[in-house]
This record gives structure tokens, sequence and C-alpha cells, in this order.
């Protein structure tokens, strides 16, 4: 038995509207997703490894601040992958609406410590949830791709 095309959501195109099927033949937004996703995957793996780190050395006593200059250069990536997903209007599939909801939290709390805006008691909880949510925005991700790309 075929499986039918998941339900996907209408993706623009030259602000013409490209129908879900049209997603799969269009190898230029295929590519294109692929790259963003490639791109985002590195970046939250990056992210989720750096938090447990951050984690770790802050439970040890040991935070290394050099541990802090991955969060921004891979948190501005995320964004912009967040911000090039939003393009495509993925806003029907509950994997890409929990995907942007992780990635704006990982986002936040990202900035938030590299900032300093933390005081040592929250530091830990904030490199805690970064990590939670660096892990649901990768099973999102994986989820998103069987449902666009698969």
């Amino acid at each position: 038995m075929i499986e039918p095309y998941p339900v996907l959501p209408v993706v623009p195109t030259n602000h013409a509207q490209a129908a879900p099927a049209d997603l799969r033949t269009n190898l230029h937004m295929r590519t294109a997703l692929q790259a963003i996703m490639r791109q985002l995957n590195k970046s939250l793996t990056i992210l989720a490894s750096t938090a447990d780190m951050l984690a770790k050395g802050h439970r040890d006593g040991t935070v290394s601040q050099s541990l802090l200059i991955w969060l921004q250069p891979n948190a501005r990536q995320a964004e912009e992958a967040l911000r090039r997903l939003r393009e495509y209007q993925l806003t029907r599939s509950p994997a890409a609406t929990e995907l942007i909801q992780c990635l704006t939290v990982l986002v936040l709390a990202a900035d938030m410590i590299v900032q300093g805006q933390l005081r040592d008691d929250t530091s830990l909880e904030t490199y805690e949830l970064l990590r939670r949510n660096a892990d649901r925005a990768l099973k999102n991700l994986e989820e998103l791709k069987k449902e666009v790309l698969m």
C-alpha cells in the first residue's frame, strides 16, 4: 500500500502558493529545506552538548567560560534557521509548531546565559532548560523531516 502524503501546509513560492505535493517535487525548495534542517541539527546538537557540559560543570563548580563562546553563535544560527523555516509557513505541522517554540526558548535562554543575566542559583536550572529544549527541538526536527522531506 502506498502511504498518502502527510498533510502539509502551503509553502510560498514567489508570492504564489504551492500545494504540499509541489514541495516534494520542487527540488529547489526541498534542497533549501534540507540545508536549513542540516544547519539547525548541527546548531541544536552543539547547544545541547554545551548545555550538558555547563550543567555538569555547574554541579562540580567548574563552569568554564570558554564553553559560553559556543552558545552565542549557535543560538544565532538556530534563530536564523527558525526565521528561514517560518518563511515556509509550516504552521499546520505540530512538529514545526513545537520546534519553533523550543527554538524560541533556546535562543532566549542562551542569550540570558551569555549576557550574565542569571544568578548563580538559577543558572543550573537554565542550563537544564536549555538542554531539555534542545533535545525536544532535535526530536521535533526529526519529525518535521519525516513530514516534509520523506
